[in-house]
């Protein structure tokens, strides 16, 4: 045998075993490479998922901002009715995003609180406020660290606005924003159950965390994070065991800009290994079978090398080599036939991910079989899934998604890979298939959310912008497209939207905008716009500019239209004006209706009384002088003659009394209603001592009147009970005082005289009704309308009510 022949089955020994380890050695590197690929992709995206979830918390802490400057605004215009906006903030945000709203002094006390507390809780001494006070002159957002906050039951965390008056600090507004459910919608996100989404403030302390929150709160990370570390950073990733659980995730981080808060999202090398480790193990079975397959092959060969099945031996292994790949392989794999469509092969990562039982269960199905008929796009399953293949079959392989479903009716989308080959002269196309059910769902409700903030800013007519400072790109939201009428066509810029600035006020917007990035400032202004066809729009426009140290990044802002608003202010003012002016030609023509009124009472007083006293004065005479001249019945007439004389006078007196009440001017101070009564009491009694009259007046009763008027009031109240008891035996007069229901009281002059028919009761107020015949009692029936006409200049209420013979009651009550 040559040396050749000797060396040969040395060699082929040598080279089984170097084969061996190499194989043993790549199958490591490959899990180890593939597990250090899957650990990459995951920490890519734990980065995107932080960048995700880190605009969505922007959008929260924006849109408490924007409602923290309303508050702050609405405080200084109208404190008064800061209650009712600061609870309709509330109710119109998320149940239990905010917990109450506050606002404190400058000295660092609570001086309104939606929670309605009576005591004044200072607050001087808490972080966020100082800085608040310490910063003022910045007037910045500020967010403090979270708190156990006993009334609201949980942790808190203040976000704050200071409020400043002439740019002096006089105080802050601030809303309790709970830390759970800042948790609950990071948890949203969170893609399985070891995995955690926890917003940290810049200095490390947790503000929330979907996992473990309580026992988070109060609690920092190390110091050495790479987003402590290097501030200047804007996103991140590291890998390390969690501070709360002890499990080890990979972390991507997002910094926010505007506050400096971190988005941490921590996915679990647990969830992200846990599908690769089945296929490790077999992958390890598989390589030590094949290790032992190549030595014992290796024994083989040297013992027959002499025979030509070695050639044979050796492919076979090769094929089984391939099928143990194409087996242990993470991602499901289904092979089909291209002239039948059926799939003739397929692994175990298939059988899961397509939720078939076994082999015999899945084999032998078409596409269609484990597919929705109808894809997303409402296209045809059958139509489109033809249309991959042939592409595949023609350009080599395809990548596409699928909506895919399992036989017990579940739906989920796949991202395949097709890849078309031929064997023995067999045309097959392989499937190789991934679940991304989870990213789909979560890019839908990305693309929802933006859905709902575009139609939120459709009905509250509100666009935002941004404008790039260092490369001058400038965007809009839909809104302001619609707001500016201008084509979503056409790319943004200044000109587009200076252009649409009404000509007068272009300075005044320019100008505005510039003191604001001078200044550092925010800004606000209301402004016209001039459309194409000239038509004026207003509207209301806000924004600020963020910088790097004393480079101007960008600016933001947003554009409300007001016109309807606008509108309408200008219709209420027309309407004020018109209706000042109908008031003032009212007034003149009052005051021409009261100087012939007067004019009128000069008239009565001086013209009516003259001819009066001629006729009591000629019958006076006619009667002294001619009395023995006249019978029985001619001195009767002469008596009618000048009773009725005196009645009138007494008539004109009281009309002249009457028309004075209408123009005397009142005059306010506090009236002792119990001594005045006392006092027309004593002079009632006095002008009849004979009568024997029982008194019930009550004490304390004092009210904010005009004294002289309400004497009047009193004087005609008392006088008529005085003289409608006259006939009464035992007359009793009371005057007392009762409190209503609604806090008015209520003064009462009751009697139990002659009393009324309450039939008449209308007739009560009006000047010269009168209720009994003169014969029975004397009056003029001015009185009653006296008190109706001082009782209501005082803007009070009168009533009487009554009974014949039983008495009558006048119930009368001022503000």
């Amino acid at each position: 045998m040559s040396t050749r022949a000797r060396l040969m089955p040395v060699l082929v020994a040598l080279f089984s075993v170097l084969a061996a380890a190499f194989l043993w050695w790549q199958s490591e590197r490959s899990q180890a490479m593939l597990q250090q690929q899957v650990l990459l992709q995951a920490e890519k995206r734990s980065i995107h998922l932080a960048d995700a979830m880190g605009g969505q918390v922007s959008g929260l802490i924006t849109t408490l901002d924007l409602q923290l400057r309303d508050l702050r605004r609405e405080w200084v215009r109208d404190p008064g009715g800061f209650s009712e906006v600061a609870r309709g903030i509330i109710e119109a945000l998320p149940s239990g995003f905010v917990t109450h709203i506050s606002v404190a002094n400058a000295d660092g006390y609570v001086i309104y609180d939606t929670l309605d507390k009576k005591e004044a809780t200072f607050i001087g001494d808490r972080a966020h406020f100082q800085a608040q006070r310490d910063a003022a002159a910045e007037d910045r957002l500020v967010i403090g660290k979270p708190v156990k906050s006993r009334i609201a039951e949980g942790w808190v965390v203040v976000v704050n606005r200071s409020i400043l008056l002439d740019g002096r600090f006089v105080g802050s507004v601030q809303m309790m924003v709970s830390t759970a459910f800042i948790a609950r919608r990071l948890g949203a996100l969170q893609l399985s159950e070891h995995d955690v989404v926890a917003l940290i403030s810049p200095d490390g302390a947790f503000i929330a965390r979907s996992r473990d929150h309580e026992e988070a709160m109060g609690s920092s990370v190390p110091a050495h994070r790479s987003f402590l570390t290097d501030r200047t950073a804007r996103s991140g990733s590291f890998r390390t065991e969690g501070l709360v659980d002890g499990i080890a995730r990979t972390y991507g981080w997002y910094r926010l800009n505007a506050t400096g808060l971190v988005v941490a999202i921590g996915i679990a090398d647990q969830a992200v290994l846990a599908p690769l480790a089945p296929a490790f193990e077999s992958n390890r079975q598989v390589t030590a079978a094949l290790i032992t397959l190549l030595l014992v092959s290796g024994g083989l060969i040297v013992a027959l090398l002499v025979h030509l099945g070695r050639k044979a031996s050796a492919l076979e292994a090769s094929e089984v080599l391939r099928l143990r790949q194409f087996e242990s392989s993470p991602l499901g794999m289904l092979v089909m036939d291209a002239a039948t469509s059926r799939f003739v092969d397929c692994n175990e990562a298939a059988l899961d991910i397509y939720g078939f039982p076994s082999r015999e269960a899945l084999l032998g199905k078409q596409p269609l079989d484990i597919s929705t008929p109808l894809q997303p796009d409402g296209t045809s399953s059958l139509k489109k899934g033809a249309a991959y293949v042939r592409q595949a079959q023609q350009s080599g392989a395809v990548v596409f998604e699928w909506r895919h479903q399992r036989p017990d009716g579940s739906e989920w989308d796949g991202e395949g890979h097709l890849m078309g080959f031929e064997l023995n002269g067999r045309s097959l196309v392989q499937f190789t298939m991934q679940d991304i059910t989870l990213r789909k769902r979560t890019e839908a409700a990305l693309q929802e959310s933006e859905a709902r903030l575009k139609e939120a800013q459709r009905m509250a007519r509100v666009g935002n912008w941004k404008r790039d400072l260092t490369t001058e790109e400038l965007t809009w939201s839909d809104e302001i497209f619609r707001i500016f009428e201008v084509d979503p066509s056409v790319k943004p810029s200044y000109k587009a939207f200076i252009t649409r600035v009404h000509p007068e006020d272009r300075t005044l917007v320019t100008s505005t905008y510039q003191h604001s990035v001078d200044t550092r400032e925010p800004y606000e202004r209301v402004h016209r716009l001039l459309m194409p066809d000239g038509r004026v729009k207003h509207v209301r426009v806000a924004g600020f500019t963020e910088f790097d140290g004393e480079r101007a990044l960008s600016s933001v802002g947003t554009v409300q239209d007001i016109t309807e608003v606008h509108t309408a202010e200008e219709a209420l003012k027309r309407l004020n004006e018109e209706l000042e002016q109908r008031v003032a030609e009212r007034t003149r023509e009052m005051s021409v209706l009261n100087r012939e009124l007067e004019a009128f009472a000069y008239s009565v007083s001086h013209d009516l009384r003259t001819p009066l006293r001629s006729i009591d004065g000629y019958a006076s005479l006619l009667e002294e002088e001619c009395g023995v001249l006249l019978n029985d019945d001619g001195k009767a007439y002469v008596n009618r003659i000048r009773t009725s004389s005196r009645r009138m006078g007494r008539l004109i007196s009281d009309l002249l009394a009457l028309a004075h009440l209408n123009r005397a001017e009142l005059r306010y101070e506090p009236v002792d209603l119990t001594r005045l009564a006392h006092a027309i009491a004593r002079e009632l009694a006095s002008t009849d001592p004979a009568r024997t009259v029982q008194w019930r007046i009550d004490e304390g009763m004092q009210v904010w009147a005009d004294a002289g008027l309400l004497g009047v009031v009193l004087q005609n109240l008392l006088g008529n009970a005085w003289k409608y008891t006259g006939q009464t035996a035992s007359a009793v007069i009371s005057f007392s005082h009762t409190t209503l229901d609604d806090g008015t009281v209520e003064f009462c002059v009751r009697d139990n005289g002659a009393g009324f028919d309450m039939v008449y009761a209308s007739q009560l107020f009006e000047p010269f009704k009168r209720l009994h015949a003169h014969h029975e009692f004397e009056g003029s029936g001015v009185g009653l309308a006296t008190v109706h006409r001082v009782i209501e200049r005082h803007g009070g209420r009168v009533r009487g009510e009554g009974s014949v013979g039983r008495g009558a009651a006048f119930f009368f009550s001022l503000p």
